[in-house]
Order: structure tokens, then C-alpha cells, then sequence
């Protein structure tokens, strides 16, 4: 390691050092290399006097020298450091929500320091610059519970073994996030009517409004050729529940289940290789109380949906009954 001169080598990189010798020993008097590389002659005798100690030496470690300093008190500790790389490996998320995560495990910790540890063990990658387009304003938040409820179905991989795929079903509320999920082995509309009738029980709140999208499964609206009703629409006008579309070809309109349908694919399909069906509906009932009742939401103010629902009145002491999670069709 180099000696240091403190202030003296602070605006010099170790490139510079080696060329402020090199112009000397080339012919270069002491004054001329000072003062076209603007240094005080102190400097230059110091990296003069570390030349004559080793001149072999000299080049090879001022080039490649590592100036991290020996003692860094502000430095992540071991194990702060270890806690972050393995809740960063087995949850994926950011540096916010590991901020979270760690502030219930006792340590206290700022997103910008997590962000920094994340960076120097390589766990996180460059984002490439997307062109955004540009799009009309939607806010989806609602005023109270129930107001509007998206719902929308996304297909998993064919499993245990069958020919057929399955089908999540995932309804998500607008005003609190509250959240369903259920799995069914067809997408069809009488799937979709068991479904809203289980979701009316475990939402504990009224639900005025199911918002979908044109599906054969929600809607006859694109099928001219089918004249008959629509089983879902069978079902909730008798209940005094609206059945509202988002237009043609714009997900960004159901964007919270969208987003809720990626999350499920991020934090369940992607851990999980269920051999049974009824292992299957287990864990997806496990991840829906978590993300009901243990996982922050930065949109409702790193709330949890109970919390925020709780934040509401008159439902203060509500509870979610996950019971209707456990079934097949």
C-alpha cells in the first residue's frame, strides 16, 4: 500500500502520479512538471521519493493501487449485509420494501443504503431507457370499499401431468386493495359466477360494481352470434350489483388486477412446482392472507390492505374469511 500525503495526492488519479515522475526523469525540471500538472512541489518530491524507494515497483502499484480506505465506520455491516442479500434473493423486491422487511426484523436501515448494498454484491441489474407512451389519465382509486372491484382471469401452465391448463381467477378492490384469488381447471362463465359467489363472501364489505374485461367468460357483448344472457350478468343484477367493461384492448383500464395477476406469477407460480391440486390451493391461500395482511402497498401509503380497509369506517374490526379458497371446480 502507498503512503498517503493527506491532502496533497486528493486531485491527483494514479495515472497522474506516474506521468508527474515520468516528465522529471524525461528532462522536465521540477518547476515546468509542477506547475503543468498543478501541484505543489511538496507533491511532486513525496511521489519522487516513492519512485527512488522502488522505482520497479512504482508504476505497477500507483497504476493499479486500490485507494479504498481501510476504515469506512459508515459501512454496512456483515450482518445487515448478509440479512439484505438473502431477503433481496428470495423475495425480489426493492430497495424500499426491504426496508420494511428489515425495520420488522429490529434493524433500521435507508432505501438509498440498501440500495447500495444490493449494488455492490451485483443484485441489481441496469435498466434499459423505455420510450413511455403516451396515454390518457386513469386513477383507479375509489372513495370507499366495494365501489369497484376488477376482476379478470390469467392461465397457468398445464400441471400434474393433465392436458388442460389451469385458470387463476383474482379479484382485487379498488379502494383498499383487498384481494381474492381462486383456481379453477376451466375459464368459463358458470367458473366465473362460482367465483363472484365466493368472492361476495369474503369480501366484508358491499361490493357495488365488478369491473371486467370482454371476455366470453364476463361477457356475450363481442359474440353477436350468442343471443342468450350472459350468466354473470344473470347473477349480479338480481343483487343490485353493477357489471361494468373496461374498453376494447386497453389492460391499462383493469391495470390493478393486471398488476395483482404479476405479482402472483412473481411471488407464487415462479416458487412453487405443485404435484397436487390440493397443494396447489393451499399455498395460494397462504400468499392471499400475506397479501392481504402482511405485505406493505406502496399505492395505499405502505399500508396492508386489512390495514387499510381497517382505516375505514364503519369497518374498523373487519376480518377476511379465506375458507371459500379451499375448493376445485
Amino acid at each position: 500500500m502507498l503512503p498517503s500525503m493527506g491532502n496533497h495526492t486528493y486531485h491527483l488519479t494514479p495515472r497522474q502520479r506516474y506521468q508527474l515522475v515520468s516528465d522529471h526523469l524525461r528532462g522536465g525540471s521540477v518547476s515546468s512538471v509542477c506547475r503543468f500538472h498543478g501541484v505543489p512541489r511538496k507533491t511532486f518530491h513525496h511521489w519522487l521519493g516513492v519512485w527512488r524507494k522502488d522505482p520497479d515497483g512504482f508504476a505497477k502499484n500507483v497504476a493499479g493501487a486500490d485507494h479504498t480506505p481501510k476504515h469506512q465506520p459508515r459501512l454496512t455491516d456483515e450482518a445487515k449485509t448478509s440479512v439484505i442479500v438473502r431477503l433481496r434473493k428470495k423475495s425480489r423486491y426493492g430497495p424500499e420494501r426491504l426496508r420494511i422487511l428489515l425495520r420488522e426484523r429490529g434493524v433500521a436501515m435507508s432505501a438509498s443504503g440498501i440500495a447500495k448494498v444490493l449494488k455492490r454484491h451485483g443484485l441489481v441489474k441496469p435498466r434499459r431507457k423505455k420510450i413511455k407512451k403516451k396515454y390518457k389519465k386513469f386513477s383507479a382509486f375509489m372513495k370507499r370499499p366495494g365501489e369497484r372491484v376488477q376482476t379478470d382471469v390469467a392461465y397457468l401452465p398445464k400441471l400434474f401431468g393433465k392436458s388442460h391448463r389451469q385458470y387463476v381467477y383474482q379479484a382485487i378492490d379498488l379502494c383498499t386493495r383487498v384481494a381474492f384469488s381462486a383456481i379453477y381447471t376451466e375459464c368459463s362463465p358458470l367458473a366465473t359466477v362460482d367465483f363472484l359467489k365466493r368472492a361476495l363472501g369474503f369480501f366484508p364489505f358491499q361490493v357495488e360494481a365488478f369491473q371486467f374485461d370482454h371476455g366470453t367468460e364476463f361477457t356475450y357483448d363481442l359474440r353477436p352470434d350468442i343471443r342468450k344472457e350472459h350468466p354473470v350478468k344473470a347473477f349480479l343484477e338480481p343483487r343490485g350489483i353493477r357489471s361494468e367493461f373496461s374498453p376494447v384492448a386497453t389492460p391499462r383500464m383493469n391495470g390493478c388486477v393486471e398488476r395483482l395477476h404479476r405479482t402472483w406469477r412473481q411471488e407464487v407460480e415462479r416458487w412453487h412446482r405443485w404435484k397436487t391440486p390440493g397443494k396447489m390451493h393451499r399455498d395460494n391461500t397462504k400468499w392471499l392472507r400475506y397479501y392481504n395482511e402482511g405485505r406493505p402497498h406502496f399505492g395505499i401509503g405502505a399500508e396492508t390492505p386489512l390495514q387499510k380497509l381497517r382505516s375505514v369506517e364503519p369497518y374498523q374490526n373487519a376480518e377476511l374469511d379465506y375458507s371459500a379458497c379451499y375448493f376445485t371446480v
